[in-house]
C-alpha cells in the first residue's frame, strides 16, 4: 500500500488490560506472521515470543498509557507524510472526511528513535483525546485508534490527506508559474 518499506515502521494492539501484541523489531511488515508478534506487559517485557520488541515500544505504551480509548497504534514512514513530517509542517487537511475523521495533525518535535523525550512528546500529543494521528518531526506518522483496523484506516487517510495537499499546493503554484511570461 506504499505506507511502509523494508523494516522500517511497528504496530501494536492492547489485547486486554497490561497485555500487548508488538511487531518485533528487524523483521517487514510485508512477511509479519501471527506467529511473529511478542506479548508484552504494559512496559515492554516480553511475555511470551522470540525476538526484541519494536524500540519504539515505550511510544506506544505511552500511548496506551494516556489513551485508555486506544486498541491499536501503527507507526509508518509513508513517504508524503513524512515529507511533510521532515519539513516540520502539519498537512492541510483539505477534504470534508479528513477534517471530520482527524480533526487535528499536530507535529510532535523531534526526538531520537525510542527515546524518553520522544515518549513523553507523543504521550503530551496524544493526551488530547481528539488526536487520532501526529506527524513526529524529521521521522514519519503515527496513527492510534480502538483498534489496529481502525489505525491503519487512520494512518492511510493521513497519507491521503498529504498526497491531496501536495498536489493542490503543485496545482496553485504551477499555472503562476506558467503563465508569469504573459503577464509580464
Amino acid at each position: 500500500m506504499g505506507m511502509q518499506v523494508s523494516t522500517g515502521g511497528n504496530l501494536s494492539m492492547r489485547l486486554r488490560e497490561g497485555l500487548f501484541l508488538v511487531k518485533p523489531s528487524g523483521l517487514s511488515l510485508f512477511d509479519l506472521e501471527e506467529k511473529d508478534l511478542l506479548l508484552t506487559d504494559a512496559s515492554g517485557g516480553i511475555v511470551e515470543g522470540s525476538g526484541r520488541p519494536t524500540k519504539e515500544i515505550g511510544t506506544h505504551m505511552g500511548v496506551y498509557r494516556v489513551r485508555g480509548d486506544v486498541g491499536g497504534i501503527v507507526h509508518y514512514h509513508p513517504p508524503h507524510a513524512t515529507a511533510y513530517a521532515v519539513c516540520g509542517r502539519t498537512i492541510p487537511l483539505l477534504t470534508v472526511h479528513a477534517k471530520r475523521i482527524l480533526g487535528m495533525v499536530p507535529v510532535i518535535p523531534p526526538g531520537a528513535e525510542g527515546s524518553e523525550i520522544l515518549t513523553s512528546s507523543v504521550q503530551e500529543a496524544f493526551s488530547n483525546p481528539s488526536v487520532k494521528a501526529a506527524l513526529l518531526a524529521g521521522h514519519g506518522i503515527l496513527a492510534a485508534g480502538p483498534d489496529l483496523r481502525q489505525a491503519q484506516n487512520l494512518a492511510e487517510l493521513l497519507e491521503e490527506s498529504a498526497r491531496i495537499a501536495y498536489l493542490s499546493e503543485a496545482l496553485i503554484e504551477r499555472p503562476r508559474a506558467a503563465t508569469k511570461h504573459l503577464i509580464e
